[in-house]
Protein backbone atom coordinates (compact mmCIF):
# COMPACT_ATOMS: atom_id res chain seq x y z
CA UNK A 1 0.00 0.00 0.00
CA UNK A 2 2.98 2.65 0.75
CA UNK A 3 4.24 2.07 -2.48
CA UNK A 4 1.14 2.76 -4.50
CA UNK A 5 0.70 5.83 -1.90
CA UNK A 6 3.95 7.28 -2.88
CA UNK A 7 3.10 6.26 -6.40
CA UNK A 8 -0.53 8.29 -6.43
CA UNK A 9 1.64 10.96 -4.29
CA UNK A 10 4.08 11.10 -7.21
CA UNK A 11 1.56 11.47 -9.83
CA UNK A 12 -0.48 14.18 -7.71
CA UNK A 13 2.77 16.02 -7.40
CA UNK A 14 2.81 16.05 -10.89
CA UNK A 15 -0.35 17.00 -11.72
CA UNK A 16 -0.63 19.94 -9.40
CA UNK A 17 2.64 21.18 -10.80
CA UNK A 18 0.96 21.24 -14.21
CA UNK A 19 -2.03 22.62 -13.22
CA UNK A 20 -0.01 25.31 -11.34
CA UNK A 21 2.14 26.40 -14.63
CA UNK A 22 -1.02 25.86 -16.85
CA UNK A 23 -3.46 27.73 -14.97
CA UNK A 24 -1.96 31.36 -14.99
CA UNK A 25 -0.86 30.97 -18.70
CA UNK A 26 -4.62 30.29 -19.48
CA UNK A 27 -5.95 33.14 -17.61
CA UNK A 28 -3.52 35.69 -19.06
CA UNK A 29 -4.11 34.41 -22.68
CA UNK A 30 -7.39 36.15 -22.39
CA UNK A 31 -5.99 39.53 -20.58
CA UNK A 32 -4.11 42.38 -22.41
CA UNK A 33 -0.26 41.86 -22.41
CA UNK A 34 0.88 44.96 -23.25
CA UNK A 35 -1.80 46.90 -21.50
CA UNK A 36 0.59 50.15 -21.52
CA UNK A 37 1.59 49.80 -25.34
CA UNK A 38 -0.88 51.66 -27.57
CA UNK A 39 -0.02 49.97 -31.31
CA UNK A 40 0.03 53.04 -33.88
CA UNK A 41 -1.46 51.96 -37.46
CA UNK A 42 -0.07 54.54 -40.32
CA UNK A 43 -1.47 53.85 -43.38
CA UNK A 44 1.23 52.59 -46.13
CA UNK A 45 1.46 55.72 -48.26
CA UNK A 46 5.12 55.43 -48.13
CA UNK A 47 7.79 52.66 -47.38
CA UNK A 48 8.02 51.23 -44.26
CA UNK A 49 11.03 52.98 -42.94
CA UNK A 50 10.33 56.64 -44.22
CA UNK A 51 6.87 55.91 -42.38
CA UNK A 52 8.98 55.27 -38.83
CA UNK A 53 10.78 58.26 -39.84
CA UNK A 54 8.00 60.31 -40.41
CA UNK A 55 5.80 59.55 -37.25
CA UNK A 56 8.73 58.57 -35.14
CA UNK A 57 8.46 62.16 -33.71
CA UNK A 58 4.85 62.14 -33.10
CA UNK A 59 4.94 58.84 -30.93
CA UNK A 60 7.88 59.62 -29.03
CA UNK A 61 6.02 63.15 -28.05
CA UNK A 62 3.04 60.87 -27.23
CA UNK A 63 5.08 58.24 -25.32
CA UNK A 64 6.22 61.00 -23.21
CA UNK A 65 2.99 62.62 -22.44
CA UNK A 66 0.86 59.67 -22.31
CA UNK A 67 3.08 57.57 -20.09
CA UNK A 68 2.49 54.80 -22.48
CA UNK A 69 5.10 53.39 -25.12
CA UNK A 70 3.36 53.74 -28.95
CA UNK A 71 4.43 51.44 -31.30
CA UNK A 72 4.59 52.67 -34.96
CA UNK A 73 2.87 49.60 -37.82
CA UNK A 74 2.09 49.34 -40.81
CA UNK A 75 1.03 47.36 -43.49
CA UNK A 76 2.56 46.08 -46.94
CA UNK A 77 -0.67 47.62 -49.09
CA UNK A 78 -3.75 49.51 -48.66
CA UNK A 79 -5.45 46.46 -48.46
CA UNK A 80 -3.61 44.67 -45.86
CA UNK A 81 -3.88 47.51 -43.42
CA UNK A 82 -7.55 47.49 -44.00
CA UNK A 83 -7.80 43.72 -43.01
CA UNK A 84 -5.17 44.59 -40.25
CA UNK A 85 -7.60 47.09 -39.10
CA UNK A 86 -10.70 45.12 -39.05
CA UNK A 87 -9.15 42.87 -37.48
CA UNK A 88 -7.97 44.93 -34.47
CA UNK A 89 -4.82 45.22 -34.75
CA UNK A 90 -4.42 48.94 -34.23
CA UNK A 91 -5.44 50.68 -30.97
CA UNK A 92 -4.58 54.21 -33.00
CA UNK A 93 -5.14 54.72 -36.66
CA UNK A 94 -3.90 57.27 -39.06
CA UNK A 95 -5.52 56.11 -41.99
CA UNK A 96 -6.13 57.94 -45.46
CA UNK A 97 -9.64 59.09 -45.57
CA UNK A 98 -10.50 56.58 -47.86
CA UNK A 99 -9.15 53.45 -46.19
CA UNK A 100 -11.81 55.15 -43.07
CA UNK A 101 -14.48 55.01 -45.10
CA UNK A 102 -13.91 50.88 -45.39
CA UNK A 103 -13.46 51.22 -41.55
CA UNK A 104 -16.30 53.28 -40.43
CA UNK A 105 -18.79 50.31 -39.94
CA UNK A 106 -16.51 48.26 -37.72
CA UNK A 107 -15.46 49.17 -34.11
CA UNK A 108 -13.59 52.74 -34.69
CA UNK A 109 -14.25 56.39 -34.16
CA UNK A 110 -12.73 59.12 -35.05
CA UNK A 111 -11.03 61.61 -32.34
CA UNK A 112 -9.34 63.90 -34.16
CA UNK A 113 -8.02 65.61 -37.51
CA UNK A 114 -5.51 67.87 -38.85
CA UNK A 115 -6.33 70.98 -40.77
CA UNK A 116 -6.79 72.73 -43.30
CA UNK A 117 -7.98 70.46 -45.67
CA UNK A 118 -6.23 69.89 -49.44
CA UNK A 119 -7.12 68.91 -52.62
CA UNK A 120 -5.94 66.43 -55.71
CA UNK A 121 -5.20 68.09 -58.42
CA UNK A 122 -3.78 66.99 -62.14
CA UNK A 123 -0.92 68.41 -63.26
CA UNK A 124 1.10 69.45 -66.85
CA UNK A 125 4.13 70.57 -67.66
CA UNK A 126 3.42 74.85 -68.49
CA UNK A 127 4.59 74.22 -72.34
CA UNK A 128 2.43 70.69 -72.25
CA UNK A 129 -0.51 71.51 -75.03
CA UNK A 130 -2.73 69.90 -72.41
CA UNK A 131 -4.75 72.60 -71.21
CA UNK A 132 -7.87 70.65 -70.46
CA UNK A 133 -9.43 67.35 -68.80
CA UNK A 134 -10.36 66.46 -72.42
CA UNK A 135 -6.73 66.07 -73.66
CA UNK A 136 -5.98 63.38 -71.36
CA UNK A 137 -7.58 61.13 -73.89
CA UNK A 138 -5.02 58.89 -75.68
CA UNK A 139 -2.35 60.24 -72.91
CA UNK A 140 -0.24 58.94 -70.36
CA UNK A 141 -0.86 60.09 -66.95
CA UNK A 142 1.54 58.95 -63.78
CA UNK A 143 -0.80 58.46 -60.34
CA UNK A 144 0.01 57.78 -56.88
CA UNK A 145 -2.18 54.63 -56.81
CA UNK A 146 -5.60 53.34 -56.55
CA UNK A 147 -6.19 53.73 -52.86
CA UNK A 148 -5.38 57.36 -53.15
CA UNK A 149 -8.62 59.91 -53.88
CA UNK A 150 -5.64 62.89 -54.10
CA UNK A 151 -3.74 60.73 -56.53
CA UNK A 152 -6.14 58.97 -58.61
CA UNK A 153 -9.86 58.30 -57.57
CA UNK A 154 -10.77 61.91 -57.72
CA UNK A 155 -10.17 62.31 -61.55
CA UNK A 156 -12.83 59.20 -62.53
CA UNK A 157 -15.53 60.37 -62.03
CA UNK A 158 -14.28 64.00 -64.05
CA UNK A 159 -12.90 61.78 -67.16
CA UNK A 160 -16.24 59.79 -67.00
CA UNK A 161 -18.60 63.30 -66.94
CA UNK A 162 -16.29 64.03 -70.40
CA UNK A 163 -17.42 60.65 -71.87
CA UNK A 164 -13.53 59.19 -71.23
CA UNK A 165 -13.56 55.81 -70.13
CA UNK A 166 -10.52 56.23 -67.38
CA UNK A 167 -9.82 52.32 -67.72
CA UNK A 168 -9.83 52.33 -71.79
CA UNK A 169 -8.63 55.84 -72.70
CA UNK A 170 -6.34 56.87 -70.26
CA UNK A 171 -2.87 55.14 -69.70
CA UNK A 172 -3.12 55.69 -65.96
CA UNK A 173 0.11 54.31 -64.68
CA UNK A 174 0.83 53.44 -60.62
CA UNK A 175 3.98 55.17 -59.34
CA UNK A 176 3.40 54.94 -55.57
CA UNK A 177 5.88 58.11 -54.57
CA UNK A 178 4.81 61.22 -55.30
CA UNK A 179 8.71 62.60 -56.00
CA UNK A 180 8.25 59.92 -58.97
CA UNK A 181 4.95 60.83 -60.12
CA UNK A 182 6.11 64.76 -59.97
CA UNK A 183 9.75 64.20 -62.19
CA UNK A 184 7.72 61.67 -64.72
CA UNK A 185 5.77 64.82 -65.92
CA UNK A 186 9.07 67.63 -65.26
CA UNK A 187 11.03 64.38 -67.30
CA UNK A 188 8.57 64.40 -70.29
CA UNK A 189 8.06 60.60 -69.12
CA UNK A 190 4.47 61.39 -68.62
CA UNK A 191 1.96 63.62 -70.21
CA UNK A 192 -0.01 64.79 -67.17
CA UNK A 193 0.27 63.49 -63.18
CA UNK A 194 -2.28 63.01 -60.22
CA UNK A 195 -1.45 64.27 -56.79
CA UNK A 196 -1.61 66.13 -53.56
CA UNK A 197 -1.35 69.50 -54.60
CA UNK A 198 0.26 70.80 -51.65
CA UNK A 199 3.13 68.49 -51.98
CA UNK A 200 4.30 71.12 -54.73
CA UNK A 201 5.13 73.27 -51.58
CA UNK A 202 7.41 70.80 -50.09
CA UNK A 203 11.32 71.77 -49.86
CA UNK A 204 11.77 68.68 -52.13
CA UNK A 205 10.04 70.46 -54.89
CA UNK A 206 11.36 74.11 -54.51
CA UNK A 207 10.97 75.67 -57.63
CA UNK A 208 8.21 72.77 -59.50
CA UNK A 209 5.54 74.97 -58.62
CA UNK A 210 6.56 77.07 -61.48
CA UNK A 211 7.30 74.74 -63.89
CA UNK A 212 3.82 73.05 -64.19
CA UNK A 213 0.31 73.93 -64.29
CA UNK A 214 -2.58 72.49 -62.44
CA UNK A 215 -5.09 71.86 -65.11
CA UNK A 216 -7.96 70.34 -62.84
CA UNK A 217 -8.78 70.14 -59.16
CA UNK A 218 -10.47 67.05 -56.45
CA UNK A 219 -13.06 68.42 -54.48
CA UNK A 220 -11.73 69.87 -50.91
CA UNK A 221 -10.53 66.60 -48.93
CA UNK A 222 -10.27 66.50 -44.83
CA UNK A 223 -6.88 65.70 -43.60
CA UNK A 224 -5.97 61.80 -42.78
CA UNK A 225 -7.93 61.56 -39.51
CA UNK A 226 -7.15 60.48 -36.23
CA UNK A 227 -8.64 57.10 -35.38
CA UNK A 228 -9.26 54.94 -32.10
CA UNK A 229 -11.09 52.10 -31.05
CA UNK A 230 -14.56 52.05 -29.71
CA UNK A 231 -13.16 50.23 -26.78
CA UNK A 232 -10.29 52.88 -25.76
CA UNK A 233 -11.00 53.84 -22.63
CA UNK A 234 -12.41 57.51 -22.39
CA UNK A 235 -9.59 59.00 -20.39
CA UNK A 236 -6.74 57.90 -22.83
CA UNK A 237 -8.94 59.16 -25.78
CA UNK A 238 -9.48 62.57 -24.03
CA UNK A 239 -5.17 62.34 -23.18
CA UNK A 240 -4.74 61.56 -26.89
CA UNK A 241 -6.79 64.41 -28.02
CA UNK A 242 -5.44 67.08 -25.57
CA UNK A 243 -1.76 65.87 -26.68
CA UNK A 244 -2.42 66.57 -30.34
CA UNK A 245 -4.56 69.51 -30.16
CA UNK A 246 -1.46 71.16 -28.31
CA UNK A 247 1.00 70.42 -31.28
CA UNK A 248 2.31 73.80 -31.56
CA UNK A 249 3.94 75.51 -34.96
CA UNK A 250 5.78 77.65 -31.49
CA UNK A 251 7.84 75.23 -30.48
CA UNK A 252 10.50 73.86 -33.09
CA UNK A 253 9.97 70.04 -32.31
CA UNK A 254 6.60 70.17 -32.18
CA UNK A 255 6.21 72.07 -35.86
CA UNK A 256 8.37 69.05 -37.21
CA UNK A 257 5.94 66.91 -36.60
CA UNK A 258 3.22 69.43 -37.91
CA UNK A 259 5.19 69.80 -41.33
CA UNK A 260 5.63 66.04 -41.48
CA UNK A 261 2.13 65.65 -42.04
CA UNK A 262 1.59 68.95 -43.76
CA UNK A 263 -0.85 69.94 -41.52
CA UNK A 264 -0.79 73.85 -39.67
CA UNK A 265 -2.11 72.19 -36.20
CA UNK A 266 -4.82 68.79 -34.84
CA UNK A 267 -7.74 69.80 -33.82
CA UNK A 268 -10.79 67.41 -32.15
CA UNK A 269 -12.74 65.73 -34.41
CA UNK A 270 -15.26 63.23 -34.91
CA UNK A 271 -16.85 60.74 -37.80
CA UNK A 272 -19.40 63.63 -38.50
CA UNK A 273 -16.16 65.77 -39.78
CA UNK A 274 -15.78 63.35 -42.88
CA UNK A 275 -19.48 62.80 -43.69
CA UNK A 276 -19.42 65.42 -46.38
CA UNK A 277 -16.63 64.45 -47.86
CA UNK A 278 -17.74 60.83 -48.28
CA UNK A 279 -21.67 61.84 -49.54
CA UNK A 280 -19.55 63.35 -52.51
CA UNK A 281 -17.16 60.39 -53.55
CA UNK A 282 -19.43 57.78 -52.65
CA UNK A 283 -20.00 56.58 -55.91
CA UNK A 284 -16.31 56.05 -57.27
CA UNK A 285 -15.92 52.44 -57.68
CA UNK A 286 -13.36 52.34 -54.74
CA UNK A 287 -15.97 53.08 -52.49
CA UNK A 288 -18.55 50.59 -53.90
CA UNK A 289 -16.35 48.04 -53.26
CA UNK A 290 -16.86 45.71 -50.18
Amino acid sequence: MDKISCRLTGRWCLVLTLLAIIIPALSQAHEPSTPNVIKFGVFPYKSPKTIVEMYGPLAAHLEKKLGKKISISSATDAKSFVEKAKGGEYDLLLPSPTAYYKLRSTSYKVIAKGVPSFCGGTIVRKDSEIKTIDQLKGKKVAAIGEYSYAGYMFILPQLEAKGIDPHKDVEIQFLGKVDTVIYGVINKKYDAALLRLDALDLPAFAGIKEQVEVITRSPEIPQYPFVVKNSMDKATITAIQEVLGALSPGSPEELEILKSMQVEKIVAATDADYEEFYKQIKDTDYFRQP
